[in-house]
């Protein structure tokens, strides 16, 4: 049964979450702020992208330290299980660095984001949003 819903947010910000989780703001550049959010907390999701994985990894130290008992890393896309190139290295390596921790972890794997499924049949730039052109008819048409 879920008690509490937490999320932790840099420490600044303003963001709310609705639902009713309680925001705690952390400041991710010290490691005894992060295990005071995470005192007492069963299970972290980790929802960071590729560039904070840096913070994930701290993340994961300090729920080992105050005993969380599950870790769930930031795995949205492919398997990244035993990846040899590209991002999902990253990915690989934060499941290594959690076996080494001793941390218990599962991987939820989501698959390819539509965005990246449908560009061969589609005139699409993908980017950090999704554009696509719009095929325009000629006057006359």
């Amino acid at each position: 049964m879920l008690s509490t819903l937490l999320a932790m947010g840099n420490k600044g910000s303003k963001n709310t979450i609705e639902g009713g989780a309680k925001v705690i703001q952390v400041d991710y550049s010290n490691d005894t702020s992060v295990k005071h959010a995470l005192t007492g907390v069963d299970v972290v999701i980790s929802t960071v992208p590729i560039g904070a994985f840096d913070v994930q990894w701290k993340i994961a130290a300090a729920a080992k330290e105050v005993d969380v008992k599950l870790f769930v890393p930031s795995e949205f896309g492919g398997i990244s299980e035993e990846a040899s190139e590209g991002l999902l290295v990253w990915k690989a390596n934060v499941q290594t660095q959690l076996q080494a921790l001793g941390l218990p972890y599962t991987a939820f794997y989501t698959g390819a984001f539509a965005d990246q499924i449908w560009v061969p049949y589609v005139s699409c730039y993908t980017s950090v949003f999704l554009f696509c052109r719009v095929n325009q008819r000629s006057k006359g048409s």
